[in-house]
């Protein structure tokens, strides 16, 4: 018969996880401060508010944030994220409105880059953690595309957009270039980070294939790409079909 003791963990494993118990309170702790301090900035616009809130959103990573698998996050690398971040800034202004759809990694890196306006940067997003970004997190469920806050205020007036599906699959890429078109503005520009196999899809929407390949932290099955619909220095066009069409 095993003893109580039998069932004690190990001095190094329960310190480990004391550890990780200690890092993910902390983590909550932030969280729950900047989700406070933005609900004191847009409910009540008090200005000590918004100097608290732009300090800690600049602080913020995606290690805040841990992969939920249920929800099919895969977090991009850091390389991949501040070059899918780089290309909206090079491609955009302070009058700009920006949307990544369903893109996390990238909206936490380009908040933490000194964009020249925030407040017209904003993150379609399923995950209810992510509204620490207050006004500018939009609640984003993909299988109703047009069908989320702001809908109609941002309809036809985003300039740059960066989306990657959560599901690698026909009936979500079709459904979330619903909402890319729905948000688009004539002439507007539009990132699409998917599978190889969603190629001819895109190309429905003027995605052209790019030779820039997305990675992930904890690495990815898939054959993972990317697609623009414009001439990109940094993604530059994979086949010269495509090159040929881009405006």
């Amino acid at each position: 018969m095993d003893s109580d003791s039998d069932l004690e963990l190990a001095p190094e494993t329960l310190r480990a996880l004391q550890q990780v118990m200690r890092e993910q309170q902390e983590q909550h702790e932030r969280l729950e401060k900047l989700r406070l301090l933005a609900e004191k900035r847009f409910d009540e616009a008090q200005e000590e508010a918004v100097v608290d809130v732009e300090s800690i959103k600049k602080e913020i990573t995606i290690d805040f944030f841990r992969e939920d698998w249920q929800l099919s996050q895969f977090w991009y690398d850091d390389a991949t994220s501040e070059s899918l971040a780089r290309e909206i800034l090079d491609n955009t202004d302070g009058d700009s409105i920006v949307c990544c759809i369903s893109s996390p990694t990238v909206y936490v890196k380009l908040m933490s880059m000194d964009p020249p306006n925030t407040n017209n940067l904003f993150l379609l997003e399923y995950d209810s953690r992510f509204d620490v970004y207050g006004r500018q997190y939009i609640h984003y469920d993909y299988s109703k595309p047009r069908e989320f806050p702001l809908s109609d205020e941002l309809k036809e007036s985003v300039d740059m957009i960066v989306v990657d599906p959560p599901f690698l699959s026909e009936e979500c890429l079709t459904k979330t270039l619903q909402t890319v078109r729905h948000l688009l503005k004539k002439g507007g520009k539009a990132v699409l980070c998917t599978g190889v196999v969603m190629l001819e899809i895109a190309k429905k929407d003027g995605l052209g294939l790019t030779t820039f390949l997305p990675g992930h932290r904890n690495g990815l099955s898939n054959d993972f790409r990317c697609y623009v619909n414009y001439t990109s220095k940094q993604f530059p066009y994979k086949d010269l079909e495509a090159a040929a069409k881009a405006p």
